[in-house]
């Protein structure tokens, strides 16, 4: 692979990990908010935001597979959410099977993943997050994000 096509693949990448870390950060922020205005249902909301952060791992090593074995592919995205669609709707059992021989971890984060989506009761937790959509932190949090995902796109696209 050329040069200038491993640059654009390591742009590519450093976009990616931004987003998953920003996505990280709203996840926590949104934890710490629900518990605080929701204390009766902090196991239950422990859960649910759990089980997302694990499914925000399982994004992020499946794109460290991904960046691997396609680096020269993983150039040609222009959008965040083109590769997150790659990552979820368009993963294959090859790439499946890839991850999981090339990464004791994801195994773990798989099985944490199996575990925890039977403890979520999502009716439960209509209002614990309706009230979290109201909090003014976690709506300016959402607001930065949104506005971060929009640059990083402009940045990519």
């Amino acid at each position: 692979m050329d040069n200038q096509r491993q640059n654009r693949a390591n742009e590519v990448r450093e976009a990616y990990r931004e987003y998953l870390e920003w996505a990280r950060s709203l996840l926590t922020l949104a934890e710490t908010i629900s518990i605080s205005e929701s204390p009766t249902q902090e196991p239950v909301l422990r859960n649910v935001f759990r089980l997302q952060i694990l499914y925000n791992e399982r994004e992020a090593l499946r794109f460290e597979h991904f960046l691997r074995k396609c680096t020269s592919e993983v150039a040609d995205f222009r959008s965040l959410s083109d590769l997150s669609k790659r990552l979820l709707q368009d993963w294959t059992e090859n790439d499946e099977d890839g991850v999981k021989s090339g990464n004791a971890n994801y195994a773990t984060v798989l099985q944490r993943i199996v575990e925890l989506e039977g403890k979520t009761d999502s009716p439960s937790l209509d209002k614990p997050f309706q009230t979290l959509t109201q909090n003014p932190n976690y709506r300016k949090a959402r607001l930065a994000f949104a506005q971060r995902i929009k640059e990083l796109n402009e940045r990519l696209g």
